[in-house]
């Protein structure tokens, strides 16, 4: 795809695990205008019972999961270097974050019970991973920080709508942040200001988030949660950020800050086979590794200057 011309109708593609997806460039589109696109979806076109949306989401951390090798690769080379020419990166919602978002939605419509808890129920809010066992984890303004000072000659990055992406069930938005010396090539992607999904302010993502659940079992009536009599499917949504970094470009970060960034995580998956199970063990292990070295570097007698 050329950057400077993002497409105007929704096409088809692969990706580079030649999963099927359906792109549009340059825009978020929301989950009503999707259903009003009549796009070929079968959990799209579905019935809901009524849930909380859209839920208003402020997210300061993101994470990147990666396997055992890309872990390696990033703890030897102490930076992130993507394959192509985009380091992609996920919301890590915390759950102060879940509660922040419970109140202001209480406020705004006038519930008075708790409920979304019941609700935030897609893998946007699990600690699982469907990619790998091996995450790292930071605040965006530590990796915008970075970026801006290795990549952006110490100039603010730019952060435009880049695509919505449509898959079986997951409706991804994806946000582009680039070096300001790349306005020209990227232009025609709006500033994410014009996104209705998703924006930046005060160093946080705000995600106004339009399907939380993926697995429907309670309804939303008059401020209530009531479950339901049988548990439905439909699409969830996620926000993903894409850091433009074509080779040889990097984005460096300290060992101290990707060991203190590192946690494995679980397979989210419906086999739990051995192997799976082992996978996630030595990422464990890597972390019990990481915690002795620490220990003893502290343990070191500190030369006199």
């Amino acid at each position: 795809m050329n950057p400077e011309q993002p497409e105007e109708d929704f096409r088809e593609r692969e990706n580079l695990w030649r999963t099927p997806e359906i792109y549009l460039a340059g825009k978020h589109v929301s989950l009503q205008s999707l259903k009003e696109r009549r796009i070929q979806n079968a959990y799209l076109g579905k019935n809901i019972t009524p849930y909380p949306s859209p839920v208003e989401f402020w997210v300061s951390d993101v994470t990147h999961i990666t396997k055992k090798p890309g872990y390696e690769e990033i703890m030897k080379s102490e930076a992130f270097k993507p394959g192509k020419e985009f380091s992609w990166w996920s919301l890590k919602i915390n759950e102060n974050e879940i509660r922040e978002a419970e109140e202001r939605y209480m406020e705004r419509n006038n519930v008075l019970e708790p409920f979304l808890k019941k609700f935030t129920t897609s893998p946007a809010f699990k600690p699982e991973s469907r990619f790998g066992n091996y995450r790292f984890t930071f605040p965006l303004t530590d990796l915008l920080k970075w970026y801006k000072e290795q990549n952006c000659g110490g100039k603010e990055p730019v952060l435009r709508v880049h695509e919505t992406v449509i898959y079986k069930q997951k409706i991804m938005y994806t946000v582009l942040i680039h070096s300001p010396e790349d306005n020209k090539g990227f232009g025609k992607y709006p500033l994410l200001e014009n996104s209705e999904c998703v924006n930046y302010q005060d160093g946080k993502i705000v995600w106004k988030a339009q399907a939380i659940c993926e697995t429907h079992s309670y309804k939303f009536v008059a401020g209530t949660a009531i479950k339901n009599e049988y548990p439905v499917y439909y699409v969830w949504d996620q926000v993903c950020l894409v850091f433009h970094l074509p080779p040889p470009k990097t984005l460096k970060i300290s060992r101290g800050d990707l060991e203190n960034s590192f946690s494995p995580c679980e397979l989210m998956t419906n086999k739990k086979d051995n192997q799976t199970h082992v996978e996630y063990l030595e990422a464990v292990k890597k972390m019990e590794e990481l915690k002795v070295s620490k220990k003893q570097e502290k343990k070191k007698p500190k030369e006199r200057k």
